[in-house]
């Protein structure tokens, strides 16, 4: 009997229990004051295109030696945007606040360029990607990989996640939907996803942009009649980077559920 509770005690300290299994991702440091940091580069060897830059924002109290990882958004802008515009509308302000309150866990996003020559995105997914995960310490797992962007940004994640549902886990779609012309494309797409690659879509369209509101209504109906979890969101605004950053707060807590 002694030596049972020996074991139980040894058990109990260890934290080898049911469901004591570490979480594969960082958590943030008590007292962190670590300013985020975003980084512009280039790039190298691209076989697809003559040049290609990107942006890298780093969580606060960014830990890039830890055993632990870090889920990763991919983030593409609209036609004629680089890939610093989600950033100068803001968007690392609402990350910033929303991981040093710890409403989400620290995450990694890659502001990529946009796709206005490269229309399935095969630059981003192809040599972008490959080359990201073996840089940073990322989950490679796609529970922890999402893809979102506005407008033809928004199409590119809807094109990415709905052809690689084994890479991505969502996308978010702001200020777009389903081209027209494209419903028979994305119906084949959505028909290949599978229990085990299942997808969540939110998206985000301002009521004063009704072209686009339509597109995303339609793209819904589908999402729908598939049976993919979604939503769409409909707030006062336009088709702006400005109304889908006042969003993202939204957006965010929704993307980490799926942590």
């Amino acid at each position: 009997m002694k030596r049972y509770l020996i074991w139980a005690v040894l058990f109990f300290l260890c934290g080898c229990g049911l469901g004591s299994t570490p979480r594969p991702f960082t958590t943030l440091t008590e007292g962190c004051t670590t300013p985020v940091t975003i980084i512009a580069a280039d790039l190298p060897q691209l076989t697809a295109a003559s040049s290609y830059s990107y942006r890298v924002y780093l969580p606060p109290c960014y830990l890039a030696e830890s055993d632990s990882r870090y889920p990763v958004l991919y983030l593409v802008p609209g036609r004629s945007s680089a890939s610093g515009a989600w950033f100068a509308a803001g968007h690392a302000e609402v990350a910033d606040r929303m991981i040093l309150s710890q409403a989400i866990l620290p995450f990694i996003v890659i502001a990529t360029e946009n796709i206005e020559n490269d229309q399935l995105a095969e630059t981003i997914y192809n040599e972008l990607i490959p080359h990201i995960e073996n840089q940073y310490p990322l989950i490679d797992d796609r529970n922890y990989r999402a893809v979102a962007g506005g407008s033809l940004g928004g199409i590119a994640a809807y094109r990415l996640a709905f052809q690689h549902p084994d890479t991505f886990s969502s996308a978010g779609i702001f200020g777009a939907g389903a081209i027209s012309g494209e419903e028979t494309r994305i119906n084949a797409w959505l028909s290949s996803i599978n229990e085990e690659t299942r997808i969540r879509v939110f998206m985000d369209t301002g009521d004063e942009d009704p072209l686009m509101l339509e597109r995303a209504e339609v793209l819904k109906s589908m999402l729908d009649d598939m049976g993919i979890e979604n939503i769409l969101h409909t707030g006062h605004g336009g088709h702006s980077y400005g109304y889908w950053v006042s969003n993202f707060e939204m957006y965010l807590k929704w993307l980490a559920e799926g942590w």
